[in-house]
């Protein structure tokens, strides 16, 4: 009776220890890059952008610019590269830029997070900057960057800075000063 017992406890902490062990794995690998899209004490009010459009060429031609801020050291830039190869229908008609901490034109620029999409007008002024979508990972949930393509198609610029959003973010690196 009492083999049988210690036996019965042995198997109890095995599966209670594989079980924690699964709920750790899943976490680590699905969860660890969960976060706001933005610190809730900080202030973004889009001027830094207006930097970064600055630098960037000019040839609007009336065309919608639209940036896109990837890390490739994110492990949620993979979500993003399928989100932004389905938007490109809604994209077609703009022109779009990747760009990385690790790029010349975005020295002394500090974002949030990433993945995260800039979008200017036809003019040139900023109409969003923000998350793809309000989902978890992109392409979840309601869709940013469609909601202000067609404000623009309408010619209303939204001017939204959008720092809401939880799912899988990282924090924009911190680089001073790159070569150019």
């Amino acid at each position: 009776m009492r083999c049988m017992f210690k036996n019965n406890t042995v198997s109890v902490m095995a599966i209670i220890a594989w079980l924690t062990l699964m709920v750790l794995s899943f976490w680590w690998f699905e969860y660890r890059h969960w976060q706001s899209f933005a610190d809730t004490t900080m202030t973004f009010n889009g001027s830094i952008l207006n930097k970064l459009f600055e630098r960037m060429p000019h040839k609007l031609n009336g065309k919608v610019r639209v940036v896109h801020f990837i890390d490739e050291k994110c492990a949620c830039s993979s979500y993003s590269r399928s989100h932004i190869e389905d938007l490109q229908s809604v994209l077609n008609d703009t022109e779009q830029f990747t760009m990385s901490s690790l790029d010349s034109l975005t020295n002394g620029i500090s974002i949030p997070a990433t993945p995260s999409v800039a979008i200017w007008d036809q003019k040139g002024k900023l109409a969003y900057f923000g998350p793809y979508s309000s989902g978890a990972v992109c392409g979840e949930g309601v869709d940013f960057v469609s909601r202000v393509i067609v404000q623009l198609s309408q010619q209303k610029n939204p001017k939204w800075i959008n720092m809401l959003g939880i799912g899988c973010y990282c924090t924009w690196p911190k680089v001073e000063m790159h070569n150019a």
